[in-house]
């Protein structure tokens, strides 16, 4: 090979080593360059903004109560007292419950909402108030409500109460 054609691959080797750098540099450019795109076309606003609706949902405030039927030999007491709820979020709240006689009880609670309207907007995924519940003599358990509180449940209820009574329905 003489000088010329010497020199001729040099001057080639080096231009595409360049045209190398240069796509690795563009490469590596896109990354900022796409968040740039993204901003302007408000892409990635999408994603903040849904975020930011999540959060600004404003907690309802839940309150657990339970009463017992006349008669009815058992003591059932909230483990929570009250609690602020996200709407989506999904909840468990423990309700203990004793039966407090010498004879085998069985019960069902049947669930009440204040105000009456927040009812279709509770939804229970387990309840101890789905089937009947028979406790041995002195038997106490501590049983789970767990619920969501439906996304749109209007800005008007921001407090609900959870309440409980428990019947007796024989079969003791």
């Amino acid at each position: 090979m003489d000088a010329a054609q010497r020199i001729a691959n040099r001057r080639l080797s080096i231009k595409l080593t360049l045209v190398a750098l240069a796509m690795f540099g563009f490469a590596w450019a896109l990354i900022p360059l796409y968040r740039v795109v993204c901003e302007l076309t408000g892409i990635s606003d999408m994603k903040r903004d849904a975020g930011l609706a999540a959060e600004a949902v404003l907690p309802v405030s839940m309150r657990f109560d339970a009463t017992v039927q006349p008669g009815l030999p058992w003591q059932i007491v909230p483990m929570t007292g009250s609690l602020a709820v996200r709407p989506g979020q999904f909840v468990t709240v423990m309700y203990a419950i004793t039966n407090a006689s010498r004879r085998q009880v069985v019960g069902q609670a049947v669930p009440r909402y204040l105000p009456a309207a927040a009812a279709g907007y509770i939804k229970k995924i387990d309840c101890f108030c789905f089937r009947r519940q028979t406790f041995a003599p002195g038997e106490t358990r501590r049983l789970p409500v767990v619920f969501v509180i439906d996304r749109s449940i209007p800005p008007e209820i921001r407090s609900i109460t959870l309440a409980y009574s428990l019947f007796d329905v024989g079969g003791g």
